[in-house]
C-alpha cells in the first residue's frame, strides 16, 4: 500500500489491560482519510510492547507485526488486481473474513436513501423522497439489486434511459436518470464505485410540455350533465380549480373561513401553499364562485387518485383529445390569465410561485391570441 494514501500502525493500550496486565494488540488502518480499527488475537504487556517497538532487536512480536503488514499489502494488491474498490472498511472486512464483502447495488441505494430519509421534513419534502424511491424501483427493473455496484455500467444507464423513454416524456425520464446519477456519484465519492458509468452521458434539461384546456373545453366540461353524482362532483371540483388556480392539496384543505370577499363582491383566498409555504392570493373567477355557492363553501373533496380516474372518464365523455388530470386545471387557470394580458408577476402571486421563472412555464399563448396581437399592432401603426 502506498504510504501517500495509506498508513498502518499498531497499539497496545493500557486502558484495555485484563487482570493479568495483558492487552490486545490493535491494528489501525488509515486509507484515504478513512480510519478503521481491528483488534488482533494476540495480547502483550503494554510496557513491553512499546519497548520492543522502540528497540532494534528482532523479536517474535516484530516478526508478527511485519507479517500483518505483509498480509495487508497482499490483500490490497488483490483488490487492485481484481478491480475491487479499495477502502479501509473493505480492507478490514477482507482481513477478518478472508474474502471480499461484495457491496451491492441494493447496498448503495439503501445507504443513500437512509441519509436522504433523515432530511425529510427539514430541507426535503416527502414528495421528493418518493421520486427517489420511484427512480430506484425503475432501476431495479433493469438490473438486479443483488449485483455488485461494479455491474452498473454505461450500457445499463443507457438501457435505463431508453426503457423509460418508451412511455415517459423526455423531461420526466431525465429527472429519474438525474436521481440515479446523484446516487452513483455518492458511491464514487465514498470509494464504492471505481468507474463513473455516467461518463459521456449528457442529461440535457428540456422543457416539459404544459397541458391546459381551452376556454371552450372548460365550458364543455362545466355544462355537461354526466347523470352520475360522482362524475358531476369531480366536474365541479375541476371547474373550481380552473377558476382559482389552486393545486389539489391546497384545494383539499380549504374551509369556509378561508374564502374572503371584497366590497365589490370579488372572492379570493390568501394563504400559504401546502407544498412550498409561499403565500398566494387566488382570485376566484365567476365559474368558481358558482361552484362554491352550490356547495355552501364546503367543497366535496375526494382523493386525488380517485379524482384523476373520474377525470379520464369525463375527458372521454366530452370528446376531449387531451390528457386531463387535477393539475391540468391549475395550468389552465394560469394560461387563461396570461392570455388575457395579466402580467407575469401578478400570475406568479396568484399561483404562489416564488419567482416568475416558474410561472413562465405556463406562458403558452394560444394561436389566435398571437395572430390577433400582431394584427392589432400593425393596424395601429397605419
Amino acid at each position: 500500500m502506498s504510504r501517500s494514501t495509506a498508513n498502518v500502525s499498531f497499539y497496545c493500550r493500557e486502558s484495555k489491560k485484563n487482570r493479568d496486565g495483558l492487552a490486545p494488540i490493535e491494528l489501525v488502518i488509515i486509507l484515504n482519510t478513512r480510519r478503521c480499527f481491528i483488534q488482533l488475537p494476540r495480547k502483550e504487556y503494554p510496557s513491553q510492547f512499546k519497548a520492543q517497538l522502540r528497540g532494534k532487536k528482532r523479536t517474535d512480536l516484530i516478526d508478527y507485526l511485519d507479517g500483518i503488514r505483509v498480509r495487508l499489502n497482499e490483500i490490497a494488491t488483490s483488490f487492485l488486481m481484481e478491480g475491487q474498490p479499495l477502502t479501509a472498511d473493505a480492507l478490514k472486512a477482507y482481513f477478518k473474513t478472508g474474502g471480499y464483502v461484495v457491496y451491492t447495488i441494493e447496498d448503495l441505494f439503501n445507504d443513500y436513501m437512509h441519509i436522504l430519509s433523515k432530511r425529510v421534513g427539514k430541507d426535503l419534502t416527502q414528495k421528493t423522497f418518493r421520486k427517489y424511491e420511484i427512480a430506484r424501483d425503475k432501476f431495479y427493473q433493469i438490473i438486479s439489486p443483488k449485483e455488485p455496484v461494479s455491474a452498473i455500467t454505461k450500457a445499463v444507464i443507457m438501457d435505463y434511459q431508453a426503457s423509460m423513454n418508451r412511455y415517459l416524456d423526455y423531461v420526466t425520464t431525465n429527472g429519474y436518470c438525474q436521481r440515479v446519477k446523484t446516487i452513483v456519484q455518492f458511491g464514487i465519492d465514498n470509494g464504492k464505485i471505481k468507474i463513473n458509468p455516467f461518463s459521456g452521458i449528457h442529461l440535457r434539461k428540456g422543457e416539459k410540455s404544459v397541458q391546459f384546456l381551452s376556454e371552450e373545453e372548460v365550458e364543455k366540461i362545466r355544462t355537461t350533465d354526466f347523470h352520475n353524482e360522482s362524475l358531476n362532483r369531480v366536474r365541479d371540483l375541476f371547474v373550481f380549480q380552473a377558476a382559482s388556480g389552486l393545486s389539489y392539496t391546497d384545494m383539499a384543505k380549504l374551509v369556509p373561513t378561508d374564502f374572503q370577499v371584497t366590497e365589490d363582491g370579488q372572492y379570493y383566498i390568501h394563504d400559504k401553499r401546502n407544498k412550498t409555504g409561499v403565500f398566494y392570493t387566488a382570485v376566484i373567477l365567476e365559474q368558481g364562485v358558482e361552484i362554491l355557492k352550490k356547495y355552501h363553501f364546503k367543497l366535496p373533496i375526494l382523493g386525488n387518485h380517485k379524482m384523476n380516474v373520474y377525470l379520464k372518464a369525463i375527458r372521454d365523455l366530452c370528446g376531449i383529445d387531451k390528457p386531463i388530470f387535477s393539475h391540468v386545471a391549475r395550468h389552465t387557470y394560469a394560461t387563461r390569465c396570461l392570455n388575457r394580458g395579466i402580467r407575469l408577476e401578478v400570475v406568479a402571486k396568484l399561483l404562489g410561485h416564488s419567482t416568475t421563472r416558474i410561472t413562465q412555464h405556463y406562458a403558452k399563448l394560444l394561436k389566435d391570441n398571437i395572430l390577433n396581437e400582431v394584427k392589432d399592432a400593425f393596424e395601429k401603426s397605419h
